[in-house]
């Protein structure tokens, strides 16, 4: 860790949290993908079953999943306007910059596709899975099964994000000398 003499020693516990919080959060998403999405597809499992436990995996993973991307989000953006504000006067902060400008960027690009992609998938599922608990309907279970299967892929597309963030805010805490 930085020496406490160093004006600029809490951009590492920042950016500690923030390395970790979006590595996290990529191990969290991209195992529902391939372990948690296929056990719910099963053939076996009827569709309202499988309706339900989406609904219930989506709606308890918005609990911690989104809350967790803020603040790493936020954590970001505070350490990279501080080195930004102290490129000119501390080493540090200026070889850390390019490694921070990427890691804000990739959480605000995770927001923003789980917002723009994930978010209305979730809702769609949610909404069958409602419906499918009262009645049977051939049309809306092939629907909730297709969602499903689209989701699975997409997940990967918003994990691959989550790690680049990881990867870049391990690469800002290396960074010491410009």
């Amino acid at each position: 860790m930085a020496s406490t003499n160093d004006a600029l020693w809490f951009l590492q516990p920042f950016q500690i949290f923030s390395t970790l919080g979006a590595a996290v959060n990529f191990g969290g998403s991209v195992l529902q993908s391939p372990l948690i999405m296929p056990m719910l597809q099963m053939p076996e499992v009827p569709v309202k079953y499988a309706g339900q436990q989406t609904a219930y995996l989506l709606h308890h993973s918005e609990h911690i999943f989104p809350p967790l991307n803020a603040a790493c989000t936020l954590s970001n953006l505070i350490t990279t306007i501080i080195a930004f504000l102290n490129r000119n006067s501390h080493s540090v902060a200026s070889a850390k910059l390019p490694y921070l400008y990427m890691a804000t960027a990739a959480n605000i690009a995770t927001t923003a596709y789980a917002l723009l992609i994930m978010v209305p998938m979730n809702r769609k599922q949610t909404a069958i899975a409602e419906k499918l608990k009262d009645r049977e309907n051939e049309n809306e279970e092939k629907e909730l099964r297709r969602l499903q299967n689209r989701w699975q892929r997409r997940n990967y597309g918003r994990a691959m994000i989550m790690i680049a963030g990881s990867v870049a805010g391990m690469m800002g805490l290396l960074a010491q000398h410009a």
